[in-house]
């Protein structure tokens, strides 16, 4: 004998299953001004390179890459207080299910450092890409 509550069961489990993971909260105006793809030689297609889209976050060289599922941006993620240490240069931290990346500017514009920020990424762009300055491309 079926419970009469099995199909109100089954609807709920489908509907919660076609939800999204986590709801997004990234800010448009983040994503023009500061998405897009870095890299530390962006005219070389067999280059590591960082892709910041609403779909995800990415660190790829060749066939290897690291992705998570974009979730939000957060402009005090080192701390709101006036007090708070922030690093010089930085700008915005777009936060992944599984990772973050941090986007910073200085004199030669934006750039994504991987290295202390993203550990994992290390088995993507081995031990130089990580200290690698990774441009934004234009």
């Amino acid at each position: 004998m079926i419970p009469r509550s099995l199909p109100v069961i089954l609807a709920a489990s489908w509907l919660l299953a076609a939800l999204p993971a986590a709801t997004q909260d990234l800010r448009p105006d983040s994503l023009v001004q500061y998405g897009g793809v870095y890299s530390p030689a962006c005219q070389d297609a067999s280059a590591a390179r960082v892709s910041i889209t609403a779909e995800g976050l990415v660190v790829s060289q060749g066939q290897r890459s690291l992705r998570t599922p974009a979730l939000m941006d957060s402009y005090t993620s080192f701390g709101a207080a006036p007090t708070s240490p922030v690093p010089e240069g930085y700008r915005v931290e777009f936060i992944g299910e599984s990772f973050s990346l941090y986007v910073f500017e200085d004199a030669q514009g934006k750039y994504v450092p991987l290295d202390p920020y993203v550990p994992q990424a290390t088995r993507i762009v081995g031990a130089a890409g990580m200290r690698a300055r990774f441009g934004r491309c234009q």
